[in-house]
């Protein structure tokens, strides 16, 4: 039976060419978008879970009220680790690290930046990164030791055996490589290509890393099996607080399963986070393959009156009306079918454009047998929603009311395909508006005034030593014709991590408790950014008093309510600071939220961590950043040269927003296209039927 279905659906599918292709090109289109929504939500959901003890890694997180908002953080103090790894019974392991960072490594007359961390031995015991050679966890106790990836081993050493190697780190020790470990999955949140021992960082920051009030590092728990999380979670709310009365943090277990999809929060409670997108991408396919369903239920009912005698005549020699539904059901599946393998060329030609939209490596993997039944069971159901009215449609026909035309009669007829016609067209008109709403949005973002002069500006990481020899850097930098100024500050511009409700000033209210980023910077800074003061003077060389001065942003003298004149206020961080300086707000961390109030502080060179170097406008840049490169390799010859220009990195800030607003365009464009083939066939199929009259 199924064979002789499937020989007539061939048959129909072989007279009826223009309709075939309309409706294999615009289901093949449908599913080519929803394989790669499919492979996009799969590899969401992959994340972190090569880790064997996922379900019991919890991540440490901390809330603070400020100024009658509450912050979630996930940075904590450096004590409570080691306290909660004895004095909760609830946690098997606790680790700490220090923030990823780019590690200077050399091997003889060779040097690299490669991501990487200071962690404690624990660290590898909670999170599974398989040992390829050596002890890791061993290798980080030892503070003479390090533990690099197989890719980084590779790159250092080429096929040579690495353990027992010596390496030079930072241009200021020497360590032996004392394991290696897989290269971390591309479904890693935590990526990095070396780990060092975490007591270096220790001794290296002694002075503060044992202050219960100093949010610092990231943290990670493994919990006991069956962990009640709630009951330990109420234990950790005051814990930091029965060590240090007057700490703002209030620290959490949250799953590090969560993390990836659920990472946003709103005064203290989770919100959401990467979900919103997995979940709004899984709509806007569900809509394209239902464009492409309605698409197929148009064609369908429109050469229904064609169909129409077919079935009359089949159910006079005693066909039933269940064979009936499944001859065009099968026609259905057989359509899907071809859809499907058409779309699966369109979707592996398509993927490395997607792939850069969303910073991915998805590929479309034969040998993924999950996938592939996704793929196979996203086909079947696409033909079989697709040819279900028809089927149910086209085999109720009554052969008395064939043989008398009766069926296309009547004001209700076509009212279904006019129907569903607009229904396909509301969805990609409000595909559409979206897209018009994104652009403008962006457009709206990329012309906002920043506050500073991004062009002609680069900046260099001060990295392995760097930050101690700016005075030398800076005099050789003004020596490259080119070359305007030069200074140097504690951030890059786009994005200030550091924070802090511990300030104080006159006038100073309870009500008054926000957060205020803090920064430090070289003099010059000001004028080599290009920032404006609204009043007052950067800070100036060789002036020492500048040493206990300070400059606030209009943001910080709007929310501290500070009387003019601002200029000579006191104000209280660690020491007592005197204000000399107000910029004018500029752009900073979030692109689309308003400046958040500042403290920037005249600091040492050995606090910088990134160098400014303003630069004419010319034609011959590319020498001027020879010059540059040259300029740092006499001052510090062990650090490779890297440099970015500004305005990029600025763009960088819309890079998901700017994903998304194309990724609306590619849909919305998609969705058109596929109503538009349905238009047409109507179209088509409309001026055969009314031929007589043309």
């Amino acid at each position: 039976m199924f064979a002789n279905y499937l020989k007539i659906a061939i048959r129909n599918l072989s007279t009826n060419r223009l309709y075939a292709f309309l409706n294999i090109t615009g289901l093949a289109v449908g599913l080519a978008a929803g394989i790669l929504v499919l492979l996009w939500v799969m590899d969401e959901w992959q994340y972190n879970r090569f880790h064997t003890n996922l379900p019991n890694i919890h991540y440490i997180l901390q809330n603070q009220t400020q100024g009658g908002k509450t912050y979630t953080f996930e940075a904590t103090p450096g004590p409570p680790a080691a306290a909660l790894r004895t004095e909760m019974p609830e946690v098997k392991r606790a680790a700490r690290c220090s923030w990823n960072g780019r590690q200077l490594l050399a091997v003889g007359d060779k040097s690299f930046y490669e991501r990487g961390f200071y962690a404690e031995p624990d660290f590898l015991n909670i999170f599974t990164f398989p040992a390829l050679k050596g002890d890791p966890v061993a290798a980080l106790r030892d503070p003479g030791s390090i533990v690099l990836t197989e890719r980084t081993a590779r790159k250092l050493f080429g096929n040579e055996d690495p353990i027992g190697k010596i390496l030079r780190h930072g241009d200021k020790r020497d360590m032996r490589v004392a394991a290696i470990i897989a290269d971390v999955p591309a479904q890693g949140s935590l990526r990095f290509d070396v780990l060092l021992p975490f007591r270096i960082h220790e001794e290296n920051n002694i002075d503060w890393i044992n202050n219960w009030g100093d949010n610092s590092f990231p943290c990670w728990v493994e919990l006991q099996p069956g962990a009640d999380v709630a009951a330990l979670n109420s234990k950790l709310e005051n814990f930091i607080q029965s060590k240090e009365a007057d700490a703002a943090a209030h620290i959490f277990a949250y799953p590090w399963a969560k993390w990836r999809l659920y990472n946003e929060f709103e005064e203290g409670k989770q919100t959401g986070g990467r979900i919103t997108l997995v979940w709004l991408l899984s709509i806007v396919g569900a809509f394209i393959l239902l464009i492409a369903c309605v698409n197929f239920m148009n064609l369908a009912t429109a050469r229904s009156e064609r169909r129409a005698r077919e079935v009359g005549v089949r159910k006079v020699v005693g066909a039933h009306r269940g064979l009936l539904i499944g001859q065009f059901l099968s026609e259905a599946l057989l359509i899907s079918f071809f859809g499907l393998l058409l779309a699966a060329l369109l979707a592996r030609l398509s993927i490395p454009a997607f792939n850069r939209f969303f910073e991915k490596d998805l590929t479309l993997d034969f040998s993924n047998w999950p996938l592939w039944s996704g793929v196979l069971a996203l086909g079947l159901l696409t033909g079989l929603v697709a040819g279900s009215y028809p089927a149910f449609f086209l085999s109720g026909f009554q052969p008395a009311r064939v043989l008398k035309n009766a069926i296309f009669t009547g004001r209700n007829s076509g009212i279904l395909r006019k129907t569903l016609v607009t229904f396909q067209f509301v969805i990609s008109i409000v595909l559409i508006i979206s897209t018009i709403v994104i652009s403008g949005q962006i457009r709206h973002l990329e012309s906002r005034p920043i506050g500073y002069e991004a062009e002609n500006l680069i900046q260099i990481p001060a990295r392995g030593g760097m930050a101690s020899k700016f005075e030398p850097l800076n005099a050789e930098l003004l020596q490259v014709p080119g070359v305007t100024a030069v200074s140097a500050a504690s951030y890059d511009l786009v994005m200030c991590g550091s924070n802090t409700s511990g300030v104080g000033w006159p006038g100073k209210t309870d009500d008054q408790d926000f957060l205020v980023s803090l920064a430090w910077s070289r003099p010059g800074f000001i004028n080599t950014v290009g920032m404006r003061l609204a009043a007052g003077r950067d800070f100036e060389p060789n002036r020492p008093a500048d040493e206990y001065t300070c400059l606030l942003n209009e943001a910080a003298v709007r929310r501290m309510g500070l009387k003019e004149p601002v200029i000579g206020t006191m104000i209280e961080r660690d020491t007592t600071l005197t204000v000399i300086g107000v910029i004018a707000d500029f752009v900073y961390n979030d692109p689309a939220a308003p400046p958040m109030p500042m403290l920037l502080m005249n600091g040492s060179p050995d606090n910088m961590n990134t160098f400014f170097v303003r630069f004419e406008n010319r034609d011959n840049w590319p020498q001027t950043l020879a010059g540059i490169e040259a300029a740092q390799k006499k001052v510090n010859p062990a650090n490779p040269f890297e440099f970015k220009f500004t305005r990029e990195e600025y763009q960088k800030s819309f890079e998901e927003i700017r994903s998304s607003g194309s990724l609306a365009q590619v849909f919305g464009g998609l969705a058109i296209f596929i109503s538009c083939l349905g238009l047409f066939g109507l179209s088509a199929f409309t001026a055969e039927q009314r031929t007589k009259e043309i």
